[in-house]
């Protein structure tokens, strides 16, 4: 696990994400692609942290999937023990623009070469860079205001949920749509803020039009970030689910992610490591 630099190291904005965060968040992505996968549609899998910091949803990743190929290789009576090298090495890929990051991140996961490089996630040409596209993408997007944003904004400007005033994380999300394969799943987590905020109804407009969002949990109540002063959300969802069933009946199917399973599992997790909640025992705001 990717072990985090003090607050001081940081570039802007970067908000490094604890396990206890990430692992429930990359689970909620993955198993719904995984169920009943052979090893063979599981080690084809693509996954993707456009964020990559210094690795820790990748690091979840291959943990997540190395144990469904390890579970798939007994069923086929498969004996290897190379699973998380398999997984590294040809599932995931990650992009950042802090080169120590990625350095840290490819020391973590063992991978070097493309898969995991340096570069500004918002203007790489994906379809050269990653032809096929992505199966899943997970991360934790920059919290860059945009006073800082004055130099990017003509590049931003083609970007659907544009506005002149949004912070940076709102264009990763409509990213994640655009390097999706069809039937892609995401969840990311990043500031409630483009739930309320005048900047965020072009995002809000861009989901809604899509019908993309599966869940989506509010954070704001919770200590999420040990170090840094951010009220989280987290929203998770697949690509073209209007060609689909929209909602599935309660309890009808296991793959299908609950966001109180996600939000319980986090705060759990958050409990564990001893950090609280602000003064509140009011449990998050679920939007199913």
């Amino acid at each position: 696990m990717p072990a985090a630099r003090p607050a001081h190291a940081r570039p802007l904005g970067v908000v490094y994400t604890p396990r206890e965060v990430a692992e429930p968040m990359v689970r909620v992505a993955l198993e719904p692609l995984i169920h009943g996968r052979s090893s063979t549609e599981l080690l084809a899998l693509r996954v993707c942290d456009p964020a990559l910091g210094e690795g820790a949803f990748l690091v979840e990743v291959v943990r997540v999937l190395a144990e469904a190929v390890r579970a798939a290789w007994r069923t086929e009576g498969i004996t290897r023990d190379d699973a998380e090298h398999a997984v590294a090495s040809q599932c995931i890929a990650g992009i950042d623009v802090d080169p120590r990051a990625v350095e840290h991140a490819q020391q973590a996961l063992g991978v070097g070469g493309e898969a995991l490089r340096v570069g500004d996630a918002l203007v790489l040409d994906w379809t050269h860079a990653f032809p096929g596209g992505f199966d899943a993408v997970v991360g934790n997007p920059p919290y860059i205001r945009q006073e800082h944003l004055a130099a990017h904004k003509p590049g931003l400007a083609a970007f659907e949920v544009y506005d002149g005033v949004a912070d940076l994380y709102v264009y990763f999300l409509e990213l994640a749509h655009r390097i999706l394969r069809p039937g892609g799943r995401y969840c990311l987590i990043t500031p409630n803020k483009w739930l309320t905020a005048a900047y965020g109804r072009p995002l809000r407009t861009f989901l809604a039009a899509r019908g993309s969002v599966e869940g989506l949990v509010d954070l704001s109540r919770a200590t999420v970030f040990r170090d840094a002063d951010a009220f989280a959300s987290i929203v998770w969802g697949r690509t073209d689910r209007r060609s689909r069933r929209r909602f599935a009946p309660r309890g009808s199917s296991p793959v299908v992610p609950s966001p109180r399973r996600c939000a319980i599992r986090i705060i759990r997790n958050r409990a564990r490591t001893g950090t609280r909640s602000r003064g509140t025992s009011t449990p998050p705001t679920i939007a199913r």
